[in-house]
């Protein structure tokens, strides 16, 4: 490829090569060196000028090649800068109350949460420049965009991922500009009041939003409300997973489907009424920027909306649109405007689909259906994206895009339309929802169907990025083998690699599935919030999974953490649930669990009273036809060269409490033992001392969290602990206890805690313990 030929393409390359340079540098804490690489780079930059340089094409292309490089290195370097700044509202964290004079600023795409960021001035009396601060309120979400106010509130960082695969919340709004949030506000005065042209365009908004609510039911509005105007606040945690499991999580995201059509319908209109195509084609870029701005300027919606103008302008002054050149160019734009978005799974999977579905399509088109090759164009691209960053692969989505894009393709526009002639008479137009809402009903039925035909989704385990890597290079390297040559000796030079890149492309994706077996026992204390989840990874490659931890809103807590771990270690389906007791902080999440997971045989201790949970664990148990035991003490099995020894409970002993009948039971891999006490008490652990000659063991789960009502001196003294851990998360409780951590420090007991450390991981070989932390 000749620099002169797509200088954009190669600038857009450079730009991303500086970012990822200044990224991993800072990364492994290279700061020096970054520093003197930005260095060389001048260096060489002003070399070239005084040597080299002859004012040619290419010595131009050139230079502004290396001063994109340089410029992608200093814009990552200056976010990192700003955020360690000691300008920066990062030294603040967890200073107790502070006092804060800010600025509002409302996200345009998030108008109906009441999420809102502040841009503070001044914090205890000391200025900051650099970060702003999350907050959630009605009182300042009735304030406007731009005002000035003065505050009290306490500052903490955002929740980092605590578990592999977890969803990282402080690195989200770290790229954000986003370095803390606020709690508990109080003393709120306006010290100015704002009249930006922002607040009209959120008045606009607003109109159409309570528009939308007016027209349709709860659940369309909210739908309806996402895929035009990218609000997502109100849309159910059950439509999410319908459009993930689906294949059709891409209609959330306002992007290419989105825009084209959007511009379509503008288009439509405006060349029809303009005179000239040139006055139209202004008109079309003004509305688009705006709409561009009242969804809230995601990177997919830039690189969608300038991709389409560009091109419609570039035929109009009769310039011929090379894509590669054009796409780049909306990189670049979009880099600049937001060097971080660069690391961002929007970006990356936007800019690769979009590639993919310009490049893939006509070579597939000539073995397949076009309307099936754009299909599988955008599941190629897409696949190990899916897998890296979701663990999840929606195997049916090949199909489902076949019949929605076309679907959506003619409903979103009736719905764009019929939301702006709300605005001139909302009764008059009333009637033209129904047709709407009967659209989108057969739009759910037939997301139903298809999640009826896949029932769940492929699981994947993470793949390497090395992989990933490879995967691209050969998956971008089709085209090229593949397309027509005319001289017959440069085709023949192509057969070898025509047929071996295929093949290297096939083991790349077959790679994605295949999970090696260790040898080695695994142990992973999940950080599941206040509750428990174990899960246990056997030397034949079976698993069990001890409690389910506490389930959330909607199962938000067990799909954030136990499943989207699972999903990590490509785990589809487990081979034992065991559940200690059944308060909701260890079983809740068990009905989530089972919409998610297949599960083969379920392992229970005895009770005394059913609750609500036994209830569903039944109902499931013959829906699924679940094999499943009552454990109690006494009892030993064998799982590959590892043996379960149950403890308890006893069943001629059952108590009213059901923290005394958790499941207690040692497990030793030849050398090694671990010993897992669910929420027992002291006096059951006496109990178990009592009737158990049990030697020493490596490690502990600590009983009910840390609980002073556990750990107790006498068990401690018998049991002799290596390490212990304490699965504990946010809680009112007082765990772990202030009297049981000192008891542990006392006796020189190494522990871990999930809430400071996150998932706690032990691998045994039989002889030796391995321990990682995630953080």
């Amino acid at each position: 490829m000749k620099i002169t030929r797509r200088p954009a393409f190669m600038m857009a390359i450079a730009l991303a090569a500086g970012l990822f340079s200044s990224y991993f540098l800072i990364i492994y804490e290279h700061l020096n060196i970054l520093k003197i690489m930005i260095i060389i780079e001048f260096i060489y930059l002003l070399l070239y000028l005084f040597y080299e340089f002859n004012f040619s094409k290419k010595s131009i292309f050139i230079l502004l090649i290396i001063i994109c490089f340089i410029l992608g290195s200093i814009l990552y370097a200056y976010q990192e800068y700003k955020y360690q700044s000691k300008f920066s509202i990062i030294n603040f964290s967890d200073c107790g109350s502070c006092k804060v004079l800010a600025q509002i600023l409302f996200d345009i795409g998030d108008l109906e949460s009441n999420k809102i960021y502040l841009k503070p001035y001044i914090i205890n009396k000391q200025q900051v420049k650099y970060g702003k601060i999350l907050i959630t309120s009605e009182k300042l979400k009735k304030l406007s965009d731009g005002d000035l106010i003065f505050l009290e509130l306490e500052l903490s960082e955002p929740e980092a991922a605590l578990n592999p695969g977890g969803f990282d919340y402080s690195k989200y709004l770290k790229n954000k500009g986003v370095y803390l949030q606020g709690w508990n506000t109080k003393q709120l005065r306006l010290i100015k009041k704002s009249n930006s042209i922002k607040n009209k365009i959120i008045s606009f908004k607003k109109e159409l939003l309570n528009n939308i609510n007016a027209l349709f039911n709860k659940e369309n509005a909210a739908f309806i409300k996402s895929i035009l105007l990218g609000e997502k606040e109100y849309l159910s945690y059950k439509q999410e997973i319908l459009l993930r499991n689906a294949g059709a999580s891409h209609l959330l995201a306002i992007s290419g489907l989105h825009m084209g059509i959007i511009i379509l319908c503008f288009s439509f209109v405006l060349f029809k009424i303009c005179s000239k195509k040139r006055y139209a084609l202004y008109l079309l870029s003004f509305f688009t920027l705006n709409y561009i701005i009242l969804v809230g300027a995601a990177v997919s919606i830039i690189r969608a909306a300038m991709l389409a103008l560009l091109f419609l302008f570039s035929s109009e002054f009769n310039r011929e649109g090379d894509f590669l050149n054009i796409i780049s160019i909306t990189l670049i734009i979009n880099l600049i405007l937001d060097p971080l978005s660069l690391f961002t799974v929007s970006l990356q999977l936007s800019y690769i689909l979009v590639i993919s579905l310009y490049y893939l399509t006509p070579l597939l088109s000539s073995y397949i259906s076009p309307v099936l090759a754009v299909s599988l164009s955008a599941q190629l691209a897409s696949l190990p994206i899916a897998s890296y960053y979701f663990n999840e692969y929606a195997y049916i989505a090949l199909i489902t895009n076949l019949w929605l894009i076309p679907y959506i393709t003619i409903l979103l526009p009736f719905i764009f339309i019929l939301v702006l002639l709300s605005i001139f008479s909302l009764s008059f137009f009333q009637p033209l929802a129904l047709i709407i809402k009967i659209g989108l009903n057969f739009l759910f039925k037939g997301l139903e169907f298809m999640t009826l035909i896949q029932n769940k989704p492929l699981v994947i385990a993470k793949p390497e990025l090395v992989i990933i890597i490879f995967y691209y290079l050969f998956l971008f390297s089709l085209p090229y083998l593949y397309q027509k040559r005319y001289i017959y000796i440069k085709a023949k030079n192509y057969l070898f690699w025509k047929k071996i890149i295929p093949v290297f492309l096939v083991i790349i994706i077959i790679s994605f599935f295949i999970k090696p077996v260790s040898n080695e026992l695994e142990v992973n204390f999940i950080a599941v919030g206040q509750g428990d989840g174990i899960f246990i990874k056997f030397p034949n490659g079976k698993n069990m999974l001890v409690d389910t931890g506490p389930p959330g809103n909607d199962g938000r807590n067990v799909e954030y953490n136990i499943i989207s771990f699972l999903n990590n270690q490509g785990i589809s389906s487990l081979d034992y649930l065991m559940i200690s007791h059944f308060d909701a902080d260890h079983a809740g999440g068990m009905p989530h669990l089972f919409q998610r997971k297949d599960i083969k045989k379920i392992l229970i201790p005895s009770f005394k009273e059913k609750t609500e949970l036994h209830n569903i664990l039944e109902k499931e148990i013959k829906k699924n036809k679940i094999k499943f035991n009552f454990l109690s003490s006494g009892m030993t099995f064998n799982i590959a060269d590892c043996r379960i020894d149950i403890l308890n409970p006893d069943d001629n002993n059952l108590n009213e409490d059901r923290n005394e009948n958790s499941i207690v039971f040692l497990l030793t891999h030849k050398e090694n033992t671990f010993l897992f006490t669910g929420d027992l008490s002291k006096k059951g652990e006496v109990r178990i001392i009592n009737k158990y000659n049990l030697a020493e063991v490596d490690v502990l789960k600590a009983g009910h969290h840390g609980s002073k009502t556990s750990s107790g001196e006498m068990f401690l003294n018998k049991i002799k602990p290596k390490i212990i851990v304490i699965s504990v998360g946010r809680n009112n409780f007082g765990h772990p206890s202030a009297e049981v951590i000192e008891r542990y420090n006392k006796k020189s007991i190494k522990y871990f805690r999930t809430d400071k450390s996150g998932m706690i991981k032990f691998i045994s070989d039989g002889n030796k313990i391995l321990v990682n932390t995630f953080r």
